[in-house]
């Protein structure tokens, strides 16, 4: 009896161990098979993070766009213009200011000491109607510059200082030719500035930048003879002359060949020659 007792026991033990070990050979590989699941999600993982950095490294798009993203192509950005790219306001990208429309030409002036103290040619330097195309002629006249006295005759005013005056109109616009004659270079500068010093308020006449007209000159804009107009008093060497406008629509460049005209003409009778120079030529 106690021999089949120690046998069924020993069976009874090598059961449980059997069984104990199947337990323990389950556990370890559900262990296992967790384990080498995780791994192969860490990579799967990581295989994809991988291949989606490639791909946005394949694809600008997909990339995060530059500080200058978004600027269209030509937009200003604080470079040099493209050649031939038109800058705001529509002017040309370089080659500097553009030349004034209507610009007077103007010749090399003189500065003679000749003095013009004869009457006839004081008389032909003065526009006549030939050399004012468009203008009406109501005025023309010679006298002595102090005015003592209307020349009669050519023997009564020769070797004085002389005064020419000349006006026309065209519409509703009157131009006024204004001369006087002096002995010498001198007396006409002292002249000169008599003439400027007539346009010294500031109130009525204000002063304009032009070219040099004749030797010296300045202009205004303002009120001569009582109406909006211009101004422009010159010295051509001996001579001292003022060319005025009355009327607000007679333009700058008007202004200026109507001043032209005249010291062209006074330069001419200076050089001995005949005084025929036309308004605009």
């Amino acid at each position: 009896m106690k021999l089949v007792g120690r046998t069924m026991t020993a069976a009874a033990a090598a059961v449980l161990l059997g069984v104990l070990t199947a337990c323990g050979s389950g556990g370890s590989g559900a262990t296992a098979g967790g384990t080498a699941a995780a791994g192969q999600g860490t990579a799967t993982a990581t295989t994809s993070a991988g291949a989606g950095a490639s791909a946005g490294a394949a694809d600008p798009s997909a990339q995060t766009p530059s500080a200058g993203a978004g600027v269209p192509t030509g937009a200003a950005t604080g470079g040099t213009p493209a050649p031939g790219a038109v800058p705001p306001g529509g002017g040309a990208a370089s080659g500097g200011a553009a030349p004034t429309a209507g610009a007077v030409p103007m010749p090399v002036w003189s500065d003679a000491a000749t003095p013009l103290l004869d009457y006839k040619a004081v008389l032909q330097l003065m526009p006549d109607q030939a050399a004012m195309t468009g203008w009406e002629q109501e005025k023309r006249r010679v006298d002595p510059t102090d005015h003592s006295s209307t020349c009669q005759n050519t023997e009564s005013c020769n070797g004085k200082p002389l005064s020419g005056e000349a006006r026309f109109s065209s519409g509703d616009v009157v131009a006024r030719f204004l001369v006087d004659t002096l002995p010498t270079k001198a007396a006409a500068q002292d002249k000169l500035k008599a003439a400027y010093a007539a346009y010294g308020d500031a109130t009525r006449y204000h002063s304009v930048a032009l070219p040099a007209i004749g030797t010296e000159s300045r202009a205004w804009q303002g009120e001569p003879g009582g109406r909006d107009g211009w101004g422009i008093v010159m010295r051509a060497g001996t001579v001292v002359a003022t060319v005025t406008t009355e009327d607000g629509s007679v333009d700058t460049a008007t202004a200026q060949r109507l001043a032209v005209l005249l010291a062209k003409r006074i330069e001419q009778a200076q050089s001995g020659r005949a005084a025929d120079a036309v308004l605009g030529g």
